[in-house]
């Protein structure tokens, strides 16, 4: 009987060198395999996702590994179980570029347009560049796009979105691969 729980394993603190290190010695000192992970910097603080794998421990348990981190580098760390994945997306892979001055709605009408069209998002960066007084939004997403969706003027219909939103957008097509 295969007793391998999957958690997810969130973090944030005030960015500093060294959290990765920590974190995963955490890991690797307990035999956690680190299946998947994404970490950025949002506005000065270090954020970062693990999604992590080991048999016979529960989410009481690995939070419980964790403590003595929290405390001593002030990391807000949050544990949970995780049920099977689902199916990975099939399709073409596009990123989708949309910049322009800042203003509220931006990310919620693009990914609105996208959820309506069944437009899977992969990830979502967003960023505010420029200067205090000339801000300007820069938003990334990859998407896939069904190949069912091909040719039905998703395109358009996103780079009349951003046009009415007085934003830019760029619109191409990925290679992708797996490791």
């Amino acid at each position: 009987m295969n007793n391998k729980n999957i958690f997810a394993v969130t973090l944030i603190a005030a960015d500093r060198p060294g959290i990765v290190a920590a974190v995963s010695k955490i890991f690797f000192e307990n035999s956690f395999n680190i299946e998947d992970s994404s970490s950025t910097l949002l506005q000065g603080f270090f954020s970062a996702i693990f999604i992590v794998s080991k048999e016979g421990i529960t989410t009481g348990g690995v939070k419980k590994l964790f403590m003595p981190l929290e405390k001593t580098m002030n990391i807000d760390i949050q544990v949970q179980e995780m049920s099977e994945a689902g199916v990975r997306p099939i399709g073409e892979h596009y990123i989708i570029s949309v910049y322009g001055s800042d203003k509220p709605g931006i990310v919620n009408k693009v990914a609105e347009y996208l959820a309506n069209k069944e437009i899977n998002i992969l990830d979502l960066q967003t960023k505010v560049a420029g200067s205090e007084k000339s801000p300007i939004y820069l938003m990334v997403l990859e998407v896939v796009i069904d190949p069912q969706m091909m040719g039905t003027g998703w395109e358009d219909d996103l780079k009349k979105i951003s046009r009415d939103m007085g934003t830019d957008v760029n619109i191409r097509q990925i290679e992708t691969y797996e490791f």
